[in-house]
């Protein structure tokens, strides 16, 4: 299936609390808000809660989405296959230990990953109202996040893959990414020698073609290795980067109308 290339645009307005770039197809036609903050700031996950520079972002991210997003979830990744369905969830944010991705029918809750190369993975049945984000890294990739992630979608939406719509996010591209002989294995089930270059985003798109995605599907061209300063990269720092966080969701009014008070 062809692959279109959907290029993240800065959020409107100018002047954003958190910088962020946006999915603005899926805001337009679907009234779905998802997007990527950039290296201006950082959302690393340490411990019980955020801690020093990355807890005050946490707190702009708060100030910027409440009014549509009273709740924010979001996982400590362990580069796994857990995928939390969110039925409630309380005002304010909340992260789960060992969760990797988040699927939803709830206006109002705004599924989040941190992401510094992995592929930040969005997935929506807009029809019936369902969004999902995985976290999907060369290890969750190997292990069936991407197979959970669609089965978690079609069973909330009652639908099937073929009626999701996914977009591939900001990452390290296949030039950018160079992995041993044992990653290729373990992703793949092919045996190389020496080192290869591993497209992440291909992979996963790979996957979508063997579970039946037929819907749109679209994949970021941004490179966190060389997007030049937009971009936290692990690899492109030598492991010193921050975290950016990915996000999606449904928010509590259509985008542009009056925002219904809260319960």
């Amino acid at each position: 299936m062809t692959v279109r290339p959907l290029p993240e645009t800065p959020a409107e307005p100018a002047g954003q609390v958190i910088e962020r770039l946006e999915l603005e197809p899926w805001s337009r036609r679907f009234g779905i808000v998802a997007g990527i903050t950039t290296s201006s700031s950082d959302f690393t996950l340490n411990g019980a809660c955020p801690e020093g520079t990355a807890a005050t972002h946490w707190a702009a991210l708060r100030m910027a989405f409440h009014r549509q997003f009273p709740a924010v979830v979001v996982g400590y990744q362990s580069h796994g296959t857990e995928v939390m369905i969110h039925r409630h969830a309380q005002d304010g944010w909340m992260a789960w230990p060992q969760v990797d991705g988040h699927v939803t029918a709830r206006r109002g809750i705004l599924l989040a990953v941190t992401v510094a190369d992995c592929v930040p993975v969005y997935l929506a049945d807009p029809a019936r109202g369902v969004v999902g984000l995985l976290h999907a890294g060369w290890r969750g990739i190997a292990a069936g996040m991407i197979e959970r992630g669609v089965a978690a979608v079609a069973s909330v939406a009652k639908s099937s893959p073929r009626d999701i719509i996914t977009h591939c996010g900001v990452a390290i591209c296949g030039a950018c990414y160079e992995v041993g002989p044992e990653v290729v294995y373990q992703v793949r089930g092919e045996s190389c020698a020496g080192a290869s270059r591993l497209d992440l985003r291909a992979e996963i798109q790979a996957r979508l073609d063997r579970l039946g995605v037929e819907n749109e599907r679209t994949s970021s061209p941004w490179c966190t290795a060389h997007g030049g300063q937009r971009f936290h990269s692990h690899r492109g720092s030598k492991g010193a980067a921050g975290r950016m966080l990915a996000y999606v969701g449904m928010p509590l009014a259509a985008l542009g109308d009056p925002v219904p008070p809260l319960a």
